[in-house]
């Protein structure tokens, strides 16, 4: 596996960014796009438990993506602060995932900018993601086929991505939109194709941005306690229908196998997983 540097970039224009990454369909970090945002001093955990301590939150765990009962839901709900706690003290595998925090409080809405690249985001669906020191969010792309713009508040994070073309190499499982490979600690003997494999890597900083395009994979690792907000845009109307498809494949068919036959499910999609990767093993 080769992992390159994601470019990092300051007062990048709406021209070069679109030129340079999103035509090429290629990552970059932002260092300053958040440089205006109130959120960018405003918020931290001090200042959500004593604002918005009292809302209740699903919270999710490592079981997200074993299969049975708690396959791709949360393990529970709990007070926001109680969560903020338990995550500040680190080593847990507990995080808030896809969370919708202006819907209960839109005035938060102030302390972001659709500034630059993020003025044709979709401003209805802004989700923000907590998690301490040691929690993981496994290798997959997102659902919706969205390009993503990924801020990150307080603390850092280590991201893995790899591009769409990688992704019977890194054993992408049939029906769904993830991976179960590790891409911090690979293991060559069980997944050889793993060898062959390119991608990149960064660590995510506070006030930084990362773009990363429709489908591509991404894996990230909280190093420490560290919050984000992602804002998401279309990338065309082809796009769109496979988010369509992925969706009714999650619900109908993915999770309605699972929940009928469980870990039979799961191993059939391992060995397809294997079968498609065989000719990258060489």
């Amino acid at each position: 596996m080769k992992l390159h540097e994601v470019e990092r970039r300051s007062n990048l224009s709406n021209e070069e960014f679109r030129e340079e990454y999103l035509k090429k369909g290629k990552p970059v970090v932002f260092t300053d796009l958040t440089k205006d945002w109130p959120a960018v001093q405003k918020w931290s955990a001090a200042f959500f438990k004593e604002n918005y301590g009292h809302l209740l939150v699903p919270v999710y765990s490592s079981n997200y993506s074993k299969p049975g009962k708690g396959y791709m839901s949360h393990d529970k709900q709990m007070n926001f602060k109680e969560f903020l706690e338990i995550t500040e003290k680190g080593n847990t595998d507990l995080r808030l995932f896809l969370y919708d925090i202006f819907s209960p409080a839109p005035e938060l809405r102030n302390d972001i900018r659709f500034n630059g690249p993020l003025a044709k985001t979709i401003k209805r669906f802004p989700f923000c993601f907590f998690g301490g020191e040691g929690a993981e969010v496994t290798l997959h792309y997102d659902i919706d086929c969205a390009n993503v713009f990924l801020s990150q508040f307080v603390g850092n994070k280590r991201v893995i991505l790899f591009p769409p073309s990688e992704s019977k190499k890194i054993y992408h499982h049939p029906f769904t939109v993830k991976s179960l490979i590790d891409p911090v600690h690979p293991d060559y003997e069980k997944f050889p194709a793993l060898k062959h494999v390119e991608g990149y890597e960064t660590i995510l900083k506070h006030g930084e941005t990362i773009f990363m395009p429709s489908r591509y994979w991404h894996y990230m690792e909280y190093l420490d306690f560290s919050f984000g907000l992602a804002l998401r845009s279309q990338n065309g109307i082809h796009t769109h229908i496979r988010g369509g498809f992925n969706l009714a494949a999650h619900f109908l068919l993915d999770k309605g196998f699972n929940f009928a036959v469980g870990n039979k499910w799961h191993e059939w999609k391992e060995r397809k997983a294997f079968e498609n990767a065989k000719p990258f093993e060489v």
